[in-house]
């Protein structure tokens, strides 16, 4: 008898003493998954590219930002776009130089470049241009577009700091330069550090 009192004592003394820690974690993780911020989704809807190495060369871009978050708008320090085949670099434009993107909204990003479109480095431009004729001529050639900018949370507690972010979308054009069925409305990947 005495053995089952100290047995259901020490149970009540732990169900006491855990009870309310239990309850306070299960708390602060529905706060955690609610308030916590959620990386920005790029999608790529139409992009043309015309006259690489010409002059009168023409981008056109227009891709969708996506924040998914419920309550926590991402403040977006100014942002670049970048064009890449390969590793080298075709073209470079300013997006907006700062925007704040509330809670569950889209922002459609859209610009043209009408200037000469070049390869960045002399001693590659040949062998990359022959590159790119040879994709053109097998039906696609694959770009790179990457969009840069600094960011912050508000109305986030868990996440004060900027991040530098990278959103990295691979798109495949035709011989005609206008991008494929099948890269358009991909989502993009989004490194954050």
């Amino acid at each position: 008898m005495a053995t089952q009192r100290r047995s259901f004592r020490y149970r009540l003394l732990c169900a006491i003493f855990f009870t309310p820690i239990f309850v306070v974690g299960i708390i602060f993780l529905i706060l955690w998954l609610s308030l916590r911020p959620h990386h920005p989704k790029f999608h790529v809807k139409e992009f043309t590219l015309q006259g690489l190495g010409q002059t009168n060369g023409y981008l056109n871009v227009n891709v969708t930002v996506r924040n998914p978050s419920h309550r926590v708008q991402i403040y977006y320090d100014s942002m670049r776009g970048s064009v890449y085949y390969k590793d080298q670099r075709v073209g470079v434009v300013s997006v907006f130089e700062s925007h704040y993107q509330e809670p569950k909204n889209t922002t459609i990003l859209h610009y043209v470049y009408n200037e000469p479109l070049t390869l960045t480095t002399q001693a590659s431009n040949n062998q990359r241009t022959i590159e790119i004729m040879n994709d053109r001529t097998q039906g696609m050639v694959v770009y790179s577009l990457q969009f840069k900018s600094v960011i912050k949370y508000k109305g986030s507690m868990w996440d004060k700091r900027s991040h530098r972010m990278r959103a990295t979308c691979n798109v495949g054009v035709g011989p005609n330069g206008v991008i494929l069925a099948k890269y358009k409305d991909r989502e993009c990947h989004v490194h954050m550090s």
